[in-house]
């Protein structure tokens, strides 16, 4: 049986269309429909999952994992109990008690499953999600985005209308701005904007910070270093933030949170909405811009869209409505459950999928989210060139999709060539995001712009991309995916000593090594990340000009702390 599956930063749900073609929210094993998306792994090495993991949280934080899908697309570790795990490994737990959860109910295997991701999710974060559904033993059979599946929810009951809609998802973690037309069974994505570090988990931290600045300035402790008692502050904060989007004031109470003198000390503070909304002003007011790029990617006006849908839970925060509707004069509908309307478009593409929904059919078309770019050469005459990141693909395109250019060889007697995937909307290579390269050789000597490349891109339905480049005269080719194993956090940066150029880049490795221990993380994140990238590129073996970028990057990182640090 296939299901639909929302696994969410802070909470995950899974669903299902019965033979019936009615959708079925599936219950936990406490009866909720609403999971905590929290591991705990217990002394036996066991993963527990949800409410119990989130109440261990407070008891062994060490040994507990929160907020996983903000990791995916990065090189991080998480680690409990001596043993290390991998975001998708943990993601992977969350999903295989999910669909346990749906077989315990339906009484059928779930085999295959549609997974939603925020629009705005990158190349690589895609790749984690993949990884993650096939570590738990399931075919994910499609990937959608999340606004995307929650106008699904919407026009399953309303496939005649014909509306233009605004789907503005505010997550526990992420922010998706996504503009689509529903006309006559058809759901169609126009264009999407959003911010993959922007969620009601930073209005959580607005909260933290405001708590343990008020103890540090009070009795000059801080406690940030206090796991048990941030984690208890978190959970507080989170907590108060849910009550103040119902009632206009709230307690927090901490008793017994940290010592001073050597004598236990509580925390105890009314927070109004009205100092929480001053708290998150800015960050709610600052997705403007993602509205403004949606509006005008899809060649419409705020007076155009006909209906304005609030998904995540972060929508019920008031301030959400009326920030939209000071700024855009739009009034959001209670049209569907901000909770759960993306499990539910989920479980009806996986119902599609299955055909069990064959009678009421309704077609789904997705876009690329960001452009994905190939570096060229740009003539700027007098004999100087300069790389520049030439878009083959453009952002918002209708998915699945398909695109090639010809390239030229720049050199006389040129016999390869050295083939890149950007993704990014920038035109310098540095600032976009390096999805992978290879090389293409056995082009015939000739003169410089004699022979001809031609570079093509696929990107399908998932969002996975395919590159492919052919010398034109000779019909050889090449190709690369940006799979899993490359892009997922299954890849073992320790293994960049066995490059066989690993020797020349040793030293200025070891250093930024040494730095991050003397400074510690926080402080040098730039180095740690310019570093692993370096590192990724020589264990999966790039061309020397990629691995040389990213050495020039991490000089550039070790600069700037070495300068901070004077």
């Amino acid at each position: 049986m296939k299901a639909g599956i929302d696994f969410g930063t802070s909470t995950s749900e899974i669903a299902y269309v019965d033979d019936n073609g009615k959708i079925v929210i599936v219950p936990n094993h406490l009866g909720e429909t609403i999971t905590p998306s929290v591991v705990y792994i217990d002394e036996g090495g066991a993963p527990v999952i949800g409410l119990e993991a989130k109440e261990k949280a407070l008891i062994e934080p060490e040994n507990t994992f929160l907020e996983v899908k903000r990791l995916f697309g990065q090189n991080t570790e998480l680690q409990a109990r001596n043993k290390s795990y991998s975001p998708v490994e943990t993601a992977a737990m969350i999903i295989r008690y999910l669909t346990d959860c749906a077989r315990k109910h339906s009484g059928q295997t779930i085999d295959s499953v549609v997974i939603t991701v925020p629009a705005y999710f990158t190349d690589s974060q895609r790749k984690d999600v993949l990884a993650a559904g096939k570590a738990a033993g399931l075919e994910v059979e499609r990937i959608i985005n999340e606004p995307t599946a929650a106008s699904l929810d919407y026009g399953i009951e309303h496939m005649r209308d014909c509306d233009y809609i605004l789907v503005y998802d505010l997550g526990g973690g992420t922010l998706d701005v996504t503009v689509l037309e529903l006309f006559e069974g058809v759901v169609e994505v126009k264009s999407s904007c959003g911010n993959n570090t922007l969620g009601g988990k930073d209005f959580d931290q607005e909260i933290m910070n405001h708590i343990t600045g008020i103890i540090k300035k009070r009795d000059k402790a801080d406690v940030t270093s206090d796991a048990r008692a941030m984690m208890r502050i978190k959970i507080a904060a989170e907590q108060g933030k849910i009550a103040l989007s119902s009632k206009t004031e709230n307690t927090i109470e901490l008793p017994f949170l940290y010592s001073k003198d050597g004598n236990p000390v509580g925390y105890s503070e009314k927070i109004t909405r009205s100092a929480f909304e001053s708290m998150i002003r800015e960050k709610i007011y600052s997705t403007e811009q993602q509205i403004k790029t949606a509006l005008f990617d899809a060649e419409l006006t705020a007076q155009d869209i006909d209906l304005t849908l609030l998904v995540g839970g972060s929508t019920r925060i008031p301030l959400v409505s009326q920030f939209l509707s000071e700024i855009f004069g739009i009034t959001p509908e209670a049209a569907v459950d901000p909770d759960l309307a993306v499990v539910r478009g989920a479980a009806i593409q996986a119902g599609v999928l299955s055909g069990v929904l064959k009678e009421n059919a309704i077609v789904l078309t997705d876009i690329c989210p960001y452009s994905l770019s190939t570096e060229a050469l740009m003539d700027l005459g007098f004999g100087n060139k300069e790389t520049f990141c030439d878009i083959i693909i453009k952002r918002n395109t209708t998915l699945p999709t398909a695109a090639s250019k010809m390239y030229s060889t720049s050199r006389d007697y040129q016999t390869k060539v050295h083939v890149t995937a950007y993704q990014g909307e920038s035109i310098d290579p540095d600032e976009n995001y390096l999805l992978n390269s290879f090389e293409l050789s056995g082009i015939p000597k000739a003169k410089a712009n004699k022979e001809k490349i031609n570079i093509r891109f696929e990107y399908d339905l998932n969002g996975i991309l395919t590159v492919q480049a052919e010398i034109i005269s000779t019909g050889k080719s090449a190709s690369v995916t940006v799979n899993t194993a490359q892009m997922g956090k299954n890849l073992d940066l320790s293994k960049w000593k066995e490059n066989p150029a690993a020797r020349q880049y040793r030293q200025i490795i070891n250093k930024a090594e040494r730095l991050i221990k003397v400074h510690g993380e926080d402080k040098s994140e730039n180095v740690e990340a310019a570093a692993n990238e370096l590192k990724k590129a020589l264990v999966m073996n790039w061309d020397v000009p990629i691995i040389e970028k990213f050495k020039f990057h991490l000089d550039d990182a070790i600069d700037d702390l070495e300068e901070e640090n004077k």
